[in-house]
């Protein structure tokens, strides 16, 4: 090869390797993947991909850079998605420490997470305490301005030694437990170790050799109250530390980092809970498809005829004692849903007779629902449309009837329109609490179904409770 190819191929070379070994690009790229897939709620992928980011910034030392603040922000969201408060305010609060007036993105953005969001800023631009609080040099005996919880974050350390750990508390956490909390690699949960006071404000503990192997070690140090919720941290389970290891324990290789430095670990030592909330998403990847049940009941406005002729005077609702709702839908992401519901209205009550005998009290119909969020964590306040078919039947009280027999059926439809406001509140990974306030308009595109007659058009509006089953 000529002096002139060689010099090309080092040229190329050299920019290859350079852009190939662009550790910040990389997190930029694993973390635009990541919030993709927690757009389609692809909540394993955004675990892992965020993890990975996470893990590449600290290995870069890209602690301070823009960057990793946006990485931190978008571990608060996800860990905020999973119930996770304390750790998504352990995220934010490292997102304001590099960048101060980092904001959430509009896509993400909710009243809840922009209200944490303010907390962390407010602690951060304060006298840098609490969660998340300082990394001071420890030693030296100077605790007199030492508040919350203060430890220099340690990058790296030779493996298969034990890891002595060391924390300033402040007299605002000294009285509750401190502890470390640390995950070897390979493991799934964190363990548990307390912390013991060695000196006025002094705390140490350590971890043992026995978890120094493999390339990484996930910990976090913490001060928990008697509910065993951190108070302040440097780190957390959703946001842990991490300690790279040197050299390689009981000459294993040394391994990449596959592990989840976001996963919720909830088992301390001694099999007490640690405190502190699992992670990003806790459980593997959440459900896709659901199955509700909820029970209410419904009224309308009614004019027209009754299904037996009777002349509707009394004005103008009735009601349907009692309606149940069945569900199968689908979450498209976590704000949007689509379900397939039947509507079974029961107007318990009337009491006419007709040439056929009583009147039905069943009012079934099928409705195709879309509902969607308010907030980016699918809880909380959601809006619904629905469209479907069928009928809606309410009873209603007739003008100079006999007793026993004054109380008739309005049928009404079969088009049937309408939207509606809902709550939700999740009780578990699978498991949610929900609530509908639904109208529905009625249009009588035809007089007659079935057996159905007199079909009129109106408004009715259902009131209804009960549960979502994810699977």
């Amino acid at each position: 090869m000529g002096t002139r190819g060689l010099v090309a191929a080092i040229v190329f070379c050299a920019i290859a390797g350079s852009a190939w070994a662009d550790p910040k690009s990389d997190v930029q790229a694993k973390t635009k993947e990541a919030m993709e897939s927690y757009d389609s709620m692809d909540y394993a992928a955004t675990k892992k991909l965020l993890n990975q980011a996470l893990a590449t910034a600290k290995k870069a030392k890209l602690d301070k850079d823009p960057v990793v603040a946006r990485l931190y922000l978008n571990i608060g969201i996800a860990a905020f998605a999973d119930g996770d408060q304390d750790g998504a305010k352990v995220a934010f609060l490292s997102a304001v420490q590099i960048d101060s007036k980092i904001q959430i993105e509009p896509a993400y953005k909710s009243p809840e997470l922009t209200k944490l969001l303010e907390q962390a800023r407010g602690e951060a631009l304060g006298a840098g305490v609490g969660i998340g609080g300082g990394e001071p040099a420890l030693g030296g005996g100077e605790c007199a301005g030492v508040k919350g919880l203060q430890h220099t974050i340690i990058d790296t350390a030779p493996a298969g030694t034990k890891q002595s750990i060391e924390v300033l508390a402040g007299t605002d956490v000294a009285n509750l437990k401190l502890v470390v909390a640390y995950r070897p690699e390979g493991a799934s949960e964190f363990v548990e170790t307390k912390l013991v006071k060695q000196g006025e404000c002094k705390y140490v503990g350590e971890i043992p050799a026995s978890a120094m192997r493999g390339s990484l070690v996930h910990y976090y140090v913490a001060a928990l109250n008697d509910k065993n919720k951190a108070v302040a941290s440097r780190g957390s389970s959703g946001s842990p530390n991490i300690l790279e290891l040197t050299a390689r324990a009981g000459g294993s290789g040394v391994k990449a980092d596959e592990e989840d430095p976001i996963n919720g670990g909830k088992k301390s030592g001694g099999g007490a809970s640690s405190g502190v909330s699992g992670g990003v998403i806790a459980g593997g990847k959440p459900p896709k498809v659901y199955i509700a049940l909820a029970g209410g009941t419904g009224f309308g406005y009614v004019t027209g005829k009754t299904e037996f002729g009777n002349p509707v005077e009394n004005c103008c609702l009735g009601n349907s004692l009692i309606v149940l709702t069945p569900e199968l839908g689908y979450h498209v992401n976590p704000r949007l849903s689509i379900g397939l519901a039947a509507r079974i209205g029961l107007p318990l009550g009337a009491n006419i007779d007709g040439p056929k005998g009583k009147s039905s009290t069943v009012a079934p119909a099928v409705l195709l629902r879309a509902r969607y969020a308010l907030s980016p964590t699918g809880q909380g306040l959601r809006v619904m449309g629905q469209i479907g078919g069928g009928i809606l039947r309410n009873t209603i009280k007739l003008n100079e009837a006999e007793d026993g027999m004054d109380t008739d059926i309005v049928g009404q439809g079969p088009l049937l329109l309408g939207a509606g406001v809902g709550f939700t509140k999740k009780l578990g990974t699978n498991l949610a609490f929900i609530a509908d306030l639904s109208a529905l308009g009625a249009i009588a595109v035809v007089d007659k179904l079935g057996n159905t007659t007199n079909l009129g058009s109106g408004i009715g509006a259902d009131l209804s409770v009960g549960m979502s089953l994810g699977f």
